[in-house]
């Protein structure tokens, strides 16, 4: 059996490529010249209660990060939408339950290229049972 935290990753990762988004489980690099936007599913952070030898239970937060070009706010402000109301539907991974908890999200513009960019960070924790 997956662990939970690779269940939950698979899931949002599965629901953003379903949305239609280039999807990545790493941040392509400068020379990989991945076209804007993009979403990035990243790391997670798990606090889990092991009450016997085989029920996990506990917490997993897992973060989306999402790129688009900056003079492309409507796009962008859509996609963090999309991936939120993914993430609130998301209910069952493929050997647990899981209950949002909380669902966090910030923007900002990033300069770090020679792209002017908005870079959005989507925090989702779950409840898994």
């Amino acid at each position: 059996m997956k662990s939970p935290k690779i269940q939950l990753f698979n899931a949002v990762f599965n629901n953003s490529l379903n949305l239609g988004y280039n999807t990545y489980d790493y941040l392509p690099g400068k020379d990989e010249e991945v076209p804007y936007p993009f979403v990035h599913v990243a790391g997670q952070v798990g606090s889990d209660v092991i009450n016997n030898k085989q029920v996990i239970t506990g917490n997993l937060s897992q973060t989306i990060h999402v790129w688009e070009m900056a003079n492309n706010r409507v796009h962008f402000a859509e996609m963090i939408y999309n991936l939120e109301m993914a993430l609130r539907r998301l209910a069952q991974l493929d050997n647990y339950y899981v209950r949002l908890v909380s669902l966090d999200s910030n923007e900002i513009f990033d300069n770090t290229t020679t792209d002017n960019l908005l870079h959005g960070v989507i925090q989702a924790e779950y409840r898994i049972t």
